[in-house]
């Protein structure tokens, strides 16, 4: 007969680890940064906000330059766990620009953002564009008598919506000759 105790805890392997603290990585935040971390937050449609900063600094690379918040008070405190490589990575590109940690990341994070609102900008004015370049043109014209009896000449006795639609026909005809 095989028992089953369940006052027994279970093996270490299955409780929740807690990470290593050389791994955790604070982060000090302003306002337009925690708005800017919102905003990618919901463009990119992720859970929590460590899983936007770790997105963030996964594209660093396709960054030109930081852009710094302005100097302000970084109230908004987080701790961010991070790989033992991608931290040192990280740590080690923010000496190389002569930043701290947290002005590094600070400094991507609010760099995606504004490089994501340009670039969603850019493609609005693009669409907006193409949807002004393709508008249909409408407008009504009054016909003089004389002009009016030399079309029926030409197209035949029609009522005036058949006779438009014929003088468009040859208008795009015409056009398409240009």
């Amino acid at each position: 007969m095989r028992v089953i105790d369940l006052n027994v805890s279970e093996p270490r392997a299955t409780q929740y680890m807690i990470p290593p603290e050389e791994n955790l990585l604070p982060i000090f935040l302003g306002n337009a940064d925690v708005q800017a971390l919102g905003r990618l937050r919901s463009r990119w449609n992720l859970d929590n906000h460590e899983e936007t900063i770790k997105r963030a600094i996964e594209e660093r690379h396709s960054l030109e330059g930081l852009t710094l918040t302005k100097t302000g008070r970084h109230v908004n405190q987080g701790t961010i766990w991070l790989e033992k490589d991608l931290r040192k990575t990280v740590i080690k590109e923010a000496a190389e620009e002569g930043l701290d940690i947290g002005d590094y990341v600070r400094g991507i994070l609010y760099s995606l953002d504004q490089k994501l609102m340009l670039e969603a900008i850019a493609d609005r004015e693009r669409q907006t564009k193409i949807k002004h370049d393709n508008r249909v043109l409408s407008f009504s014209v009054p016909v003089q008598k004389e002009i009016r009896e030399k079309l029926y000449k030409r197209y035949g006795k029609l009522n005036d919506r058949d006779l438009m639609a014929a003088l468009q026909q040859d208008a795009m005809e015409w056009l398409r000759l240009i």
